[in-house]
């Protein structure tokens, strides 16, 4: 390093500012998150200095801490900053031609989806090959509860993290068959979790039956959910189980080629 770099780094080097940046990146590589205790030991940095970082990034929203473990991990609102950094360049990237593969498979539309906040949003769509089809912006958001995108990332959050976004959600009743109790969702999600795919049952239009399943980051993370859509007479019931299977076969290879090794 030349002396002009180093007066540089001298001169404006923000020594706490540097502690949150390494405290974030250290939880990063961290999915199970670390004590207020670990992250001193790795970091070699004071217990007075953590504890006012880490405070503040709870206070911002930044880090969560589980008052049961003492655990501190990142929260979805560093999940989201770097889901929006890449949307375009790429989960879309990394999806589309696996999302026109499994449209030619089933013949229906396919969407692709990720959460903002509270609501859920269209990434990217492939029209079906049917003459009657769903189509659907890119852009548009949905309702977490009723919609298929939804709960395929719901059911794969770490349990504080998916309470903390269905704390302050309205389920809305759309049709007859939208769940509008929280305690059913929750026992939904995790139906949907040990089975791998979720469905939309006509729980968010009346007729339209979707089946899903989430795409993961390269740490485990549910950062999207790849979902095939049709009326109720071609995606029936019936047909929920092997159509999810189909699905979440194609999910997984998105989830590879963003860096997820699977365990299974």
């Amino acid at each position: 390093m030349n002396k002009a770099k180093e007066n540089l780094k001298s001169n404006y080097n923000v020594p706490n500012l540097e502690r949150a940046l390494l405290i974030m990146e250290l939880l990063s590589t961290q999915p199970k998150g670390l004590t207020l205790a670990e992250i001193m030991k790795n970091l070699s940095v004071t217990k007075s200095s953590a504890f006012r970082i880490v405070s503040t990034l709870i206070f911002k929203n930044y880090l969560q801490k589980n008052e049961t473990t003492k655990k501190i991990t990142l929260t979805r609102k560093m999940l989201t900053l770097g889901v929006s950094s890449m949307n375009e360049q790429s989960i879309v990237e990394n999806s589309i031609d696996v999302m026109r593969a499994l449209r030619d498979k089933t013949k229906e539309s396919v969407m692709l989806g990720i959460i903002l906040g509270s609501k859920g949003t269209i990434l990217e769509q492939v029209p079906s090959t049917y003459p009657v089809k769903l189509f659907v912006e890119p852009g548009t958001q949905f309702d977490l509860h009723s919609s298929v995108g939804g709960k395929c990332i719901l059911a794969f959050l770490p349990d504080e993290e998916r309470n903390k976004i269905l704390k302050n959600q309205k389920l809305t009743k759309f049709t007859k068959n939208t769940i509008v109790s929280k305690k059913d969702l929750v026992t939904n999600l995790q139906e949907v979790r040990e089975k791998g795919y979720a469905i939309d049952n006509g729980e968010d239009i009346q007729g339209i039956n979707c089946v899903g399943a989430p795409i993961f980051d390269e740490q485990g993370h549910p950062i999207a959910a790849l979902w095939i859509t049709g009326p109720d007479g071609r995606l029936p019931a019936e047909q929920f189980a092997s159509n999810g299977a189909i699905v979440i076969k194609y999910a997984m290879r998105i989830s590879a080629k963003i860096g997820y090794l699977s365990q299974v």
